[in-house]
């Protein structure tokens, strides 16, 4: 089960949100990569860009790079949010500016116990954090082919083991190895989503 959750972060030393929020500029952060020294942030601006705007930025200690005429590329060194998502073992999509210090991340967890324990982690190293929203990700449906693979698989009789994984290749004109990937992969999608319907939750805590 992946989850996307919107996580708020309050935090007042983040250099590019304070340089923007300075010059009243309506401003979206469409990616970020978290990282424990530097993180870099690609922004979207609600003007052009001009030369000023540059200049200013620049001399408050970013390093940018212009991608289109409302698009920056910008480094920094690492805010104490950034800092610690970079440790938590999330995933960060990207971050809107919230009200005055916060962010609002969006992040990608593998499971409720991952996200729990990363928000610990968070708060133990001093940033305050909520959450405002979540939700669980579609898992991907099986692909035409790896269908088409599983069908034959079944109406052969391979899974009440009356032909084999090299009989079934051979008519699928295949390699066993890739028959063996397409039914292993084909099969985790179908009995993912079987669990889900009935309510079942499967998350990186499983037996080992």
């Amino acid at each position: 089960m992946v989850l996307k959750v919107f996580l708020e972060a309050h935090r007042s030393d983040c250099r590019v949100q304070n340089a923007l929020k300075a010059l009243n500029l309506d401003f979206s952060i469409a990616r970020v990569n978290v990282g424990d020294e530097v993180s870099t942030h690609l922004v979207k601006l609600g003007k052009p860009v001009n030369r000023d705007l540059l200049n200013y930025l620049r001399r408050s200690g970013l390093r940018i790079n212009v991608i289109d005429e409302e698009t920056l590329w910008v480094s920094a060194p690492s805010c104490s949010a950034c800092r610690a998502l970079s440790r938590a073992g999330l995933l960060v999509e990207g971050g809107k500016p919230g009200n005055e210090d916060s962010i609002v991340y969006t992040v990608l967890s593998p499971g409720i116990k991952r996200l729990r324990m990363s928000i610990r982690q968070l708060r133990s190293s001093g940033v305050k954090v909520r959450v405002l929203d979540m939700e669980q990700l579609p898992m991907p449906s099986p692909t035409e082919r790896q269908l088409e693979v599983l069908l034959l698989a079944y109406k052969m009789g391979y899974f009440d083991r009356e032909v084999n994984l090299k009989e079934l290749a051979k008519q699928l004109g295949l390699s066993i190895s890739t028959v063996s990937e397409l039914l292993r992969k084909t099969l985790k999608k179908v009995v993912t989503h079987y669990f889900e319907e009935i309510g079942i939750t499967i998350d990186e805590d499983r037996p080992k």
